[in-house]
């Protein structure tokens, strides 16, 4: 909905959504740090969350006092996640990905200029260092995935929103310059593929490629993840480029897509 359109809000609605996308990071809160967050005094936030734990959209900790997301919110997840037609026609595929490489899978889409994720299957290795999740958001210029979203966004749109937003480092790969970041984009385009060298978590790697639909525009992309242990050096081994490239020219052909061939 654009600006333009806010006559048609319900403010209610909005307030309510504003509790649930602010539980969204899976932190817990009290009433009191929910009204704090979302701008509100206390009594009109209690009648939010009553409302919304009356159905099952929030539960309340008894000794804690604190809120989370309630079973309402995993179900309707869970009903997303079964119609969604990316991550139907990606599934298969990105399970033969994983028993291939071993290593954790994603698939994400870019939504508010950010990387928001539709699956992730986890490697056939131990690893406790990585923070994404299924439902969960990333910022989208320091990671492969987001990199390689953004590389086939309006480039006039992606330096709009960074010369307002600014840029975080979080390593010392994280890209912090937007010229240097349209730089790269240009290399992501040519070679089709994307790189994460530890840019929003040190010790992580990855490796993402595009998924087109029928029309021929980017609207998911895919990545292979892992230790910088297992996954260095990125950009010398050709056969795990060859298996993304290859897992992602498959699913864009069940939307609909059938021009991409891997390099």
């Amino acid at each position: 909905m654009t600006a333009k359109d806010d006559r048609y809000n319900i403010r209610v609605l909005d307030r309510a959504i504003s509790v649930l996308q602010t539980l969204s990071d899976g932190k817990p809160r009290t009433l009191v740090e929910l009204s704090d967050a979302i701008g509100l005094n206390n009594s009109t936030t209690f009648r939010l969350v009553s409302s919304l734990a009356s159905h099952n959209f929030l539960e309340r900790d008894e000794q804690s006092g604190k809120y989370t997301l309630g079973l309402a919110c995993l179900e309707l997840a869970r009903s997303y996640q079964i119609n969604n037609h990316i991550r139907r026609a990606a599934l298969p595929e990105l399970e033969t990905l994983r028993d291939a490489t071993g290593e954790t899978i994603h698939l994400a889409i870019l939504d508010r200029m950010e990387v928001f994720y539709l699956e992730k299957l986890h490697g056939l290795h131990a690893i406790g260092l990585m923070s994404s999740h299924i439902g969960g958001r990333a910022l989208a210029y320091c990671t492969g995935l987001g990199k390689l979203l953004l590389a086939y966004t309006d480039p006039e749109r992606v330096r709009a929103h960074y010369e307002k937003n600014g840029f975080v480092r979080f390593t010392d790969t994280t890209i912090t310059d937007i010229d240097r970041l349209l730089g790269e984009f240009e290399n992501i385009r040519r070679q089709g593929y994307a790189f994460d060298w530890g840019e929003h978590e040190p010790d992580v790697r990855c490796v993402a490629a595009p998924i087109f639909d029928s029309d021929g525009q980017v609207v998911a992309a895919i990545s292979i993840s892992g230790p910088a242990s297992r996954m260095d050096p990125l950009e010398s081994n050709q056969a795990r480029i060859n298996n993304i490239q290859h897992a992602a020219a498959e699913i864009s052909a069940r939307l609909g897509y059938h021009q991409y061939q891997p390099s």
